[in-house]
C-alpha cells in the first residue's frame, strides 16, 4: 500500500532556522522537497569526511570480529583518531601490496635464470666480458658468436632459458629477440625485500585487526556525519525572505499531526497541503506481514511506483512464486533450496528475515510444483508413493501450455480489473473492460494459433465489444484533441496485447528447457559411471557440475522471464511507468549530542 501523504510549508523565523531544523530531524518524518544539490565548501567538506567515516567502517566491518580486540594505546584512541590511523595504515597496506606485486612479478621474471649477482656481471664488463641473458622457443636454434659460450640454465615446455658469455664486443652483436635486461637488484635480494614487505603486511593487518574493535564508534562517527551533512543540506535549501525562512516536504498523512503539535509548541507557522503535483511526492510502501517477503526483490530491482500509481507488491509476490515454481520445476531443487535456506537462517541470524521467508517460500513453491508434475532431479522413475501424488494433467505439455496461457490471461485481466476500480466512476473504467474482454479473445487466439484448438465463434462479439468500448472511452472527448494519437496506435496496441498473452509461454518453455538439461546431464551421468571407481567418480562430478549449472540456468531464467512478467506485462497493463521516488524523511540517524 502507498501511504497517503501531504504536503507542507514550515515558516519559522530566519534566527531559529537552526534550532527548527534540530528538532524537525529528532521528529524524523518530513521528507524534504526536491532541490538542486548545495555546493557550498562547508557541505562538500562535511561530505568528503562523511564518505572517508564511511569507507573506514566498510574496511573494519571486513576483518574478523572474533579477534578485533582493542588493547593498550589503542583503547584509548578518539574515533577521528581512529578514522586518521585507519586510512593511513590502509593507504600504507596499499602500497606494500603495489611493491609486493612487483617484487613477485621481478621474482618470476628472473627465477629460471638462478641466483646471481648483477654487480658481480657488470664488473665482469668492466673487464672487458659480456653476459646477456636471454630465452629461446626450445624448437629454435641459436647460433652463438664465435669467441662466445651459450649456457642453458633451466628449460620448461616452451621455452629455454639462455645465458650467452663472451667478449663484450662479440655478445652486443648476437642477434637476441627475447633479452631479458639485467636487474639492479639479485633474486636472493628480490627475496628478502619479499619477505621484509611481507612481515610489514602482516603487523599492519594485525594493526586494522585490534582497531576493528572500535567498528561500532566509527559507524556511530558515520551516522553523526551523515546527520550533520543532511542539516546542513537542509539549512542550505531553506528560502530566506526577509525575517523569515520557509521549508517545503512532504509528510505521511498521519504523522501530520505531530507536525502540527510541535508547530504550534514552538509558534512555528505550518501551511498544510493537499498534494499538487505527484511526480514530486515520495513514494512510501507500507505492506502487510504476508507481502513483505516480496521487499527484497524490489529492492533488488530498484523499482518504485510513483506516488499516484499503485503497489502490486502483493500480486508480484503471488505471480513471481509461482513464475519460480513453474520455471525451476523440480521437486529435488526445491528441497534443495529448502535445506540451504535453513542452513543460511542460521549461519547468518543478522540477515534480513524478509529474504529467508521469500526463499522459504519459492522453495515450498517448486516443491509443490515438482511433486505435482513427478519431477525429482530430472529422474524419470520415481519410487510408487510418489508417483500417485503427480496431476497426469499437467504430464502433457499441450496441457502446461494452455496453462500458461491462463495464467497469463488470468494476470492481465487482474492488471485491467484493477484499473477498472481505480478509474470507477470515470468512463475510463468502462475501457479497462474492453482490455478484459480482448485479453480473454487474445487468449482464445493464442490457443487456436498455438494449440490448433477451434476458436470460439462466441469470441468474436466479444472482441468486437472489447474494441468499441476501448475506442469509446479509452480517451475522454475533451482530450480528444490531444490524445488521438493513443487512437491511431490502437490496432498496434491490440496485436501487443495478443503478444503479451502468448509471451507466457515462456514458463512452459523455461521450465520445459531446465527439465531437458536436468535428465541430460543424468544420462550422461549413467553413461560414464558403468566401469569402475573413477568411472563412478566420474559420474559424480558430471552430476555435481551438471545440476550446479541447471540451477544457475535456473535462477537466470527466474531473473529473466519471472520478473519480467510482473515488472513489464502485468505492470505495462497496469499503465506503471515505475517512476517513483523513495520516502527519506529528514530524520536522526544517531541520538544528538548533548553538549
Amino acid at each position: 500500500m502507498i501511504v497517503p501523504m501531504k504536503q507542507l510549508t514550515l515558516v519559522v523565523l530566519k534566527n531559529e532556522q537552526t534550532a527548527a531544523l534540530e528538532v524537525l530531524q529528532d521528529l524524523g518524518v518530513m521528507h524534504l522537497a526536491a532541490a538542486p544539490p548545495p555546493d557550498e565548501e562547508a557541505i562538500t567538506a562535511i561530505r568528503a569526511r562523511w564518505q572517508e567515516v564511511r569507507r573506514v567502517a566498510e574496511v573494519l566491518s571486513g576483518l574478523p570480529a572474533s579477534e578485533a580486540k582493542p588493547t593498550g594505546t589503542s583503547m584509548r584512541l578518539q574515533p577521528p583518531e581512529i578514522v586518521a590511523e585507519v586510512r593511513r595504515l590502509t593507504e600504507r597496506l596499499s602500497g606494500l601490496n603495489d611493491t609486493r606485486l612487483e617484487l613477485l612479478l621481478e621474482q618470476e621474471r628472473l627465477a629460471p635464470f638462478g641466483n646471481f649477482e648483477p654487480e658481480a656481471i657488470r664488473l665482469l664488463e668492466a673487464q672487458g666480458i659480456g653476459v646477456r641473458l636471454f630465452r629461446l622457443p626450445v624448437r629454435q636454434a641459436f647460433e652463438p658468436p664465435d669467441g662466445t659460450a651459450l649456457v642453458e640454465l633451466s628449460r620448461d615446455r616452451r621455452q629455454r632459458y639462455l645465458v650467452l658469455v663472451g667478449p663484450v664486443a662479440a655478445v652486443a652483436q648476437a642477434e637476441i629477440l627475447e633479452e631479458v635486461p639485467m636487474p639492479d637488484t639479485s633474486p636472493a635480494s628480490l627475496a628478502r625485500q619479499l619477505l621484509e614487505v611481507e612481515r610489514e603486511v602482516t603487523r599492519i593487518k594485525n594493526e586494522l585487526t585490534v582497531l576493528a574493535g572500535h567498528l561500532e564508534a566509527v559507524k556511530l562517527l558515520a551516522d553523526r556525519t551523515e546527520d550533520k551533512l543532511h542539516f546542513e543540506e537542509a539549512r542550505a535549501t531553506m528560502t530566506v525572505i526577509g525575517t523569515l525562512a520557509y521549508l517545503r516536504g512532504f509528510c505521511p498523512e498521519r504523522d501530520v499531526p505531530q507536525v502540527q503539535a510541535l508547530a504550534e509548541a514552538r509558534g512555528w507557522g505550518l501551511l498544510i497541503e493537499e498534494v499538487s503535483n505527484p511526480n514530486e511526492v515520495p513514494t512510501k510502501i507500507e505492506n502487510p506481514r504476508w507481502v513483505k517477503p516480496i521487499q527484497p526483490v524490489m529492492s533488488f530491482l530498484g523499482v518504485i511506483p510513483g506516488y499516484d500509481q499503485v503497489d502490486i507488491s502483493a500480486p508480484f509476490l503471488i505471480f513471481f512464486s509461482l513464475f519460480f515454481a513453474m520455471i525451476v520445476g523440480d521437486a529435488g531443487y526445491g528441497l534443495l533450496f529448502l535445506l540451504l535456506t535453513l542452513w543460511g537462517q542460521r549461519r547468518y541470524p543478522q540477515a534480513p528475515k524478509n529474504l529467508f521467508s521469500l526463499l522459504k517460500l519459492l522453495s515450498v513453491a517448486t516443491m509443490v510444483w515438482g511433486v505435482l508434475t513427478g519431477n525429482y532431479f530430472g529422474v524419470p522413475a520415481i519410487p510408487a508413493p510418489l508417483e500417485l501424488l503427480k496431476v497426469t494433467w499437467l504430464l502433457e505439455q499441450e496441457n502446461i501450455i494452455l496453462l500458461s496461457f491462463i495464467i497469463g490471461a488470468v494476470h492481465l485481466t487482474l492488471a485491467h480489473g484493477w484499473n477498472v476500480v481505480r478509474f470507477f466512476p470515470s468512463s475510463r473504467a468502462l475501457a479497462q473492460v474492453g482490455w478484459i474482454l480482448t485479453t480473454w479473445s487474445m487468449f482464445f487466439l493464442a490457443r487456436t494459433l498455438v494449440l490448433g484448438a477451434p476458436f470460439p465463434e462466441a469470441i468474436l462479439p466479444l472482441l468486437a465489444v472489447g474494441v468499441a468500448l476501448i475506442v469509446v472511452f479509452m480517451t475522454p472527448w475533451r482530450q480528444l484533441k490531444h490524445e488521438w494519437f493513443n487512437h491511431a496506435m490502437l490496432p498496434l496496441t491490440l496485436v501487443n496485447n495478443f503478444v503479451d498473452v502468448i509471451s507466457y509461454v515462456r514458463l512452459f518453455a523455461v521450465g520445459a528447457a531446465t527439465y531437458a538439461v536436468a535428465s541430460a546431464f543424468n544420462e550422461m551421468a549413467l553413461a560414464a559411471g558403468a566401469g569402475g571407481l573413477l568411472a563412478s567418480i566420474l559420474a559424480a562430478l558430471i552430476l555435481f557440475f551438471g545440476h550446479t549449472l541447471n540451477i544457475l540456468l535456473a535462477a537466470m531464467g527466474v531473473l529473466v522471464h519471472g520478473v519480467r512478467l510482473n515488472t513489464l506485462e502485468f505492470a505495462g497493463h497496469l499503465g506503471m511507468s515505475w517512476s517513483g521516488r523513495p520516502y527519506r524523511p529528514f530524520a536522526r540517524k544517531a541520538r544528538r549530542e548533548v553538549a
